[in-house]
């Protein structure tokens, strides 16, 4: 073999080594890199927990301090009964509840706000702004569903229960923590019933729910919107309509949300199908 051609396949080994070098040079900066990505993404979800948790523990604390005001101001809904707890710790433990529920919901707009914050980078711009108002109106509804049960629903419910005992036979002696529960789950409940449009909003912009659908079935679910609230409320017309409307106009405002929705989502879909044919 000539020096020529030894050189040249020199040359070319060289050559060949460097990018190879190169290549294993650049997959191990992006490992450091996939590394230190990761890490950052880890302290920074580690400050955010730190953050949550301390808001949390601090919401407890101020609603520990106001626990007894706020079982009062809930045992001033419940005329007609007198409430007794019928074990020591019972009354100790209702306030801790309370406390740790309270704590929540004071906290929970800063952890929303630490959540949304952890998530945004990794969101599109129409994501982030679905988002934002999903979890705005999810909250502001969630809210509204808490109070509107607590300032109507549970006094029309109470007095109405409290009046079955019409020959006071039975005296009407309640728990403390028994009636604090049934407080909590009828307000939570009453919370998500009203998330009821961001669920539909949710369902129509994945494609799940059809606002043909909901107009169908319109006669059925405004029976079920009565049944419940002639379930909760005495037998009277007012109670039940002071009740069930609200209900209905949100049924009314997602099935309005579901139908604009779902008219540009076919929109959309028809001018990406348009381009594709083009």
């Amino acid at each position: 073999m000539s020096a020529p051609s030894r050189t040249g396949g020199a040359s070319i080994a060289k050559r060949l080594a460097m990018v190879v070098a190169a290549v294993k040079r650049r997959l191990r900066i992006g490992a450091e890199e996939g590394r230190m990505s990761l890490v950052s993404h880890l302290a920074e979800f580690r400050k955010r927990l730190i953050v949550c948790a301390g808001t949390l523990i601090l919401a407890m604390l101020a609603c520990l301090s106001q626990a007894e005001w706020v079982a009062d101001q809930m045992i001033k809904k419940a005329q007609g009964f007198q409430f007794v707890y019928i074990s020591p710790t019972e009354l100790v433990l209702s306030y801790l509840k309370l406390a740790f529920l309270g704590g929540i919901v004071l906290a929970f707009p800063v952890i929303l706000y630490q959540l949304w914050r952890f998530i945004r980078p990794g969101l599109r711009k129409k994501e982030r702004q679905a988002g934002l108002v999903i979890l705005t109106l999810g909250l502001a509804l969630f809210v509204g569903g808490a109070v509107f049960s607590f300032q109507i629903v549970m006094p029309i419910a109470l007095k109405f229960l409290s009046g079955l005992n019409a020959s006071q036979t039975i005296s009407p002696m309640v728990s403390i923590e028994s009636y604090i529960s049934f407080m909590i789950t009828t307000m939570v409940t009453f919370g998500l019933v009203f998330e009821l449009p961001i669920v539909t909003i949710s369902l129509t912009r994945i494609g799940l729910l059809d606002p043909k659908l909901l107009r169908k079935q319109r006669k059925y679910i405004v029976l079920a919107i009565f049944i419940v609230a002639a379930l909760i409320t005495p037998p009277d017309v007012t109670s039940q309509v002071l009740v069930a409307f609200p209900m209905m106009l949100l049924f009314e405002i997602s099935l309005f949300l579901s139908d604009l929705l779902f008219r540009k989502r076919k929109k959309r879909m028809q001018e990406e199908n348009e381009d594709e044919m083009s």
